[in-house]
Parts: C-alpha cells; structure tokens; sequence
C-alpha cells in the first residue's frame, strides 16, 4: 500500500513536471517571440540612426564646403584690401616725392631767374 501510495504520489510528480515543462516551453517560445520582435525594432531603429547620420554627414559636407568659399572669399577680399591699401600708400609717397620735386624745381627756377635778372 504505501508502495502504491509512492508510486502515485511520483507520478503526480511525474505530470506536475510535465506540465510545469510544457508552460516553461510555452514561456521560451514566448520570450522568443518577443527577441525576435525586439530585434526588428532595434534594427529598424539602428537603419533610421544610419540614414540619419547620413543625411547629417551630407548636411555637414555642403556646410563645410560653404564654410570653405565664405574663407576663401574673405582671404581674397583681405589680400584685395591689402593689396590697395598698399597701392594707395605707394601713390601718396610717389605724389609726395612729386611734391618735392614740383616745389623744388620751382624753388629753383624761382632763384635762377632772381639771380638772373640781378645780374
């Protein structure tokens, strides 16, 4: 009798088991699933994240390219700017030194005909 009593108490056990291995079944192919469903939103997020980036890295290429010609076209307008303010200094000694040499020749023509009309 108590073997009996044993046996079926091992049995229950047995089905309890098999029930309890069934729903732990159930479980992992649920917790699959749900893997699986994750790791399509991931995916689909990481593929928005990279043509993002992409769009971002094409944003920051034109922006440097125009970066790029609003420094050059400073530096030429600064080299321009340079360059004529140079000129214009060259100009002022050039009309200096014409000055001098305008007053000068005056000056001397001035005293060439005073002693002349002295002597």
């Amino acid at each position: 009798m108590e073997l009996e009593k044993i046996v079926e108490q091992h049995e229950s056990q047995i089905q309890q088991h098999s029930k309890d291995i069934q729903q732990h079944s159930k479980e992992l192919a649920r917790l699959s699933d749900m893997s699986v469903v994750m790791q399509n939103t991931i995916n689909e997020g990481l593929a928005r994240v990279d043509e993002s980036n992409r769009f971002l890295r094409e944003q920051n290429m034109e922006q440097l390219k125009q970066n790029n010609e609003i420094f050059q076209a400073v530096m030429g307008i600064n080299e321009s700017k340079e360059n004529k303010e140079y000129e214009a200094k060259m100009m002022t000694r050039k009309n200096i030194w014409r000055a001098i040499f305008a007053i000068g020749g005056f000056v001397g023509g001035f005293i060439l005909a005073y002693f002349k009309i002295q002597f």
